[in-house]
């Protein structure tokens, strides 16, 4: 089964799963740490996650900001307990639907594919006076 694990510094993890259960319809099989948010440290979420492990699981964790503290810590306690993962760092909204939405085992392939795919799914708009119309048809 495919398992995720979102872990970042405050409750953006659980904003996360809000819009995946808004967006996807399911939560199923993913779990959030919301790192910092509090005085304790998050070492027992992370080994409750890891209880709830199978070996049949293939593993994603997706983390806020590469070599953060939370990325740190999640890639160091998985080393420890020798858990095969993909650990995503900086990720965006599209690459946790697509790695959930897709069907069977991911490669490593396929997973720098998605990767790549929605890294290009980042947009810049310089939006200024003159470009404002109230024309609805000029929406899209």
């Amino acid at each position: 089964m495919k398992r995720i694990l979102i872990a970042t510094h405050g409750r953006l993890a659980n904003g996360m799963l809000s819009s995946i259960e808004l967006l996807a319809g399911t939560t199923k099989g993913i779990a959030t740490i919301n790192a910092y948010t509090n005085d304790t440290d998050f070492d027992a979420e992370l080994e409750q996650f890891i209880d709830s492990l199978t070996a049949d699981d293939q593993l994603f964790i997706f983390t806020d900001l590469y070599g953060g503290s939370v990325n740190q810590k999640v890639t160091k306690t998985f080393l420890e307990h020798k858990i095969p993962v993909t650990v995503i760092a900086g990720f965006n909204f599209p690459i946790i639907l697509e790695i959930l939405l897709s069907r069977g085992d991911l490669t490593q392939e396929k997973v720098t594919d998605l990767v790549d795919k929605c890294r290009s799914e980042l947009k810049v708009s310089f939006l200024t006076e003159a470009h404002v119309t109230d024309d609805e048809e000029d929406f899209f």
